[in-house]
């Protein structure tokens, strides 16, 4: 079975994929985001998937190695730049919400810094290798974190967005979250390699 035979019965396995979400100027940007989370669950499955697997899933792989890449950190930054911003200045005291956007952003940075080892582990799947044990451990560890990171934000931070932020303040953050994926991509360290040699991409 060729490469690409084996990728297309992969991506069949794989179910249908949600669509990324609508980011046009009508469009509702917390709805976007609540989509993208979405989106993360799936990748979440993904990173479950490769850990327990005991076949090469290299589309797969190459999937995950997209996401975190390039669709998480960007997911990342239209939080901490503009949508965890306006919640600070729209909120109100009662709502005690500094702290947990404190710890949120701080979830950001540590999972970027530990990225880097997970992310060459995930290259060498994507060129049909199989995960070894401590690579199975980290690529769990990493579906659990998101999850976990994500329910606080499904539960807490998008209520309060829908309640606190202005219509200037939507119309503000689906502006910064379009403009930022047709920016190019700033790709860095063992991203700038994966994305322009493992998935064929310009960094």
């Amino acid at each position: 079975m060729s490469r690409r035979e084996a990728d297309d019965r992969e991506n069949r396995t794989r179910g249908a994929r949600a669509a990324p979400p609508a980011l046009g100027p009508g469009d509702c940007p917390l709805e976007a985001l609540r989509e993208v989370h979405f989106l993360q669950r799936q990748i979440c499955r993904d990173l479950e998937v490769l850990a327990e697997t005991r076949v090469p899933r290299a589309a797969l792989a190459r999937g995950v190695l997209l996401n975190l890449c390039r669709d998480l950190p960007l997911h990342h930054a239209d939080e901490d730049h503009d949508l965890f911003p306006l919640l600070r200045k729209r909120a109100e005291p009662e709502d005690e919400i500094d702290p947990l956007l404190d710890r949120l952003s701080a979830d950001h940075s540590r999972d970027a810094g530990q990225r880097p080892p997970l992310l060459a582990a995930l290259a060498c799947l994507a060129d049909g290798a199989l995960p070894a044990p401590e690579d199975r451990i980290a690529l769990l560890a990493l579906a659990q974190s998101e999850r976990r990171h994500m329910t606080i934000e499904n539960a807490i931070v998008l209520p309060l967005a829908r309640a606190r932020l202005t219509d200037e303040d939507r119309t503000h953050l689906m502006a910064a979250m379009a403009a930022r994926r047709d920016a190019p991509l700033a790709a860095e360290g063992p991203c700038r390699k994966i994305l322009a040699e493992v998935l064929g991409l310009a960094p």
